[in-house]
């Protein structure tokens, strides 16, 4: 009699499983419930360097997706394409490709020695009146006996070669306009203001003045980018971007 009650015991406190509206769940003796989600394999995002490569991609197998493709452009660096959630999948929505703009320059503020000015402003901006002012102010610099600085607050002067043995003492720009290479190569780089400081050492100071609205500019012209060069898809639905 108590093997059979120690048996019934065991029995009644075993969990069990239920299907209910093509839900499964699993019932413990004690009466807790807890839903069991199916074991969904998915490939692996790839990943993706540039633009054009992405392009290439959505190109080659929008049509073979049979659905729908969505591209987001979640901040200046990164663009995600990714499909229609999926039901069985609790709506999960597959990414099948993210480019991430890694290898651009970018731009630190702060103060740098003139000629690690001059090699930054060749190679970490894209060509401008900006980029052209600031080479022509460095060249014109002397550090014969110090440079002699004075600022007001809003505008800086610096003594400045006039010639080959005169000096002269001309105003720096408070700002100046700059596109150092922040996003990814195949668009324009958004163009933004910096201020401009030297020391007494002849070291230049550029400092972001925009509070870093340039962003959305980048982002947008990413957005213009891909529009232009998925142009077909777009207009057949085949393909959706937004910011």
């Amino acid at each position: 009699m108590l093997k059979e009650f120690i048996a019934h015991i065991q029995k009644t406190t075993q969990p069990f499983i239920q299907e209910v509206n093509g839900s499964t769940f699993v019932i413990s003796g004690s009466g807790g419930v807890e839903e069991i989600h199916p074991t969904i394999y998915h490939p692996d995002t790839l990943p993706l360097h540039s633009l054009e490569a992405l392009v290439k991609m959505v190109q080659t197998e929008a049509a073979s997706v049979g659905e729908p493709l969505y591209i987001t452009i979640p901040d200046h660096l990164t663009v995600r394409c990714f499909g229609q959630p999926q039901p069985d999948a609790r709506f999960f929505r597959q990414v099948y490709y993210e480019a991430r703009a890694t290898d651009v320059p970018g731009f630190r503020d702060g103060f740098r020695e003139q000629e690690k000015a001059i090699i930054e402003l060749r190679s970490r901006f894209a060509p401008g009146e900006g980029v052209d002012y600031l080479l022509y102010l460095l060249s014109r610099i002397s550090k014969d006996s110090g440079v002699a600085t004075t600022d007001n607050g809003v505008s800086q002067t610096v003594e400045a070669r006039q010639g080959i043995a005169l000096k002269a003492t001309v105003q720096l720009r408070p700002r100046v306009p700059l596109r150092p290479f922040r996003t990814f190569q195949e668009v324009e780089q958004p163009e933004s203001e910096f201020l401009l400081r030297m020391d007494e050492e002849g070291n230049i100071g550029l400092f972001e003045a925009d509070g870093g609205m340039w962003k959305l500019t980048a982002r947008q012209t990413v957005k213009a980018f891909l529009e232009a060069q998925l142009a077909n898809l777009v207009t057949s639905g085949a393909v959706f971007i937004a910011l």
